[in-house]
């Protein structure tokens, strides 16, 4: 019995070919596996494609931002300014204790424990932009400064035989040359606005 053994032989160019086409098939079939799927997963899910269209990522950061905008435009004006003083007041506070335990840490080193302390931003100097006889004034001159991301700083001075008045200022500078260095690099912030630095006493 002679057995018939048949080999077949293909060119290279058969095999490319063939190579091509499994390539192809494969894309192909993912591809629309892939469309399919979603299809079938929004059908499902009761999704439909005006939904798909009006759907709209943001970030954890443009949310809370909406959020936070939301809720201040419910506010209203007097609700805003007290916000705002609230604010001004817990940026002060955080600030002197950050000078008052910088400052005991010091006088208790050089110091004796007898002589009285001086104020913990005594000896510092700010950028005093304006100030005002109101403090709803001085609330609304701020506000434009807190909106532009700048975090102002409105204090109560009492100025004799003038009454109490309210500065607002930006920033607590160790010296002048440090407080001239800010101005020069927030340029648009203070051109065409008037101000001048004060020693805090």
């Amino acid at each position: 019995m002679e057995e018939n053994n048949k080999v077949i032989v293909f060119e290279k160019k058969e095999i490319v070919l063939i190579l091509i086409f499994i390539v192809v098939f494969i894309i192909t079939s993912f591809t629309l596996g892939i469309r399919l799927g979603k299809k079938l997963s929004m059908k499902e899910a009761g999704v439909i494609e005006e939904d798909v269209k009006t759907v709209k990522l943001k970030s954890v950061v443009e949310e809370d931002a909406e959020a936070t905008v939301a809720e201040e435009s419910k506010l209203t004006d007097e609700e805003k300014l007290k916000k705002l003083m609230d604010e001004s007041k817990t940026r002060l506070s955080d600030e002197l204790d950050k000078f008052t335990s910088e400052e005991s840490a010091t006088l208790e080193d050089k110091t004796p424990k007898t002589e009285p302390s001086k104020s913990p931003m005594a000896g510092k100097y700010t950028i005093q932009l304006g100030s005002y006889n109101t403090v709803d004034e001085a609330k609304q001159f701020a506000e434009g400064f807190t909106v532009r991301g700048y975090n102002p700083i409105i204090n109560e001075v009492k100025i004799p035989g003038k009454g109490n008045w309210y500065r607002v200022s930006l920033g607590l500078f160790d010296t002048v040359d440090a407080a001239k260095t800010y101005i020069r690099e927030e340029q648009s912030l203070f051109s065409g606005q008037d101000h001048i630095i004060t020693e805090i006493r």
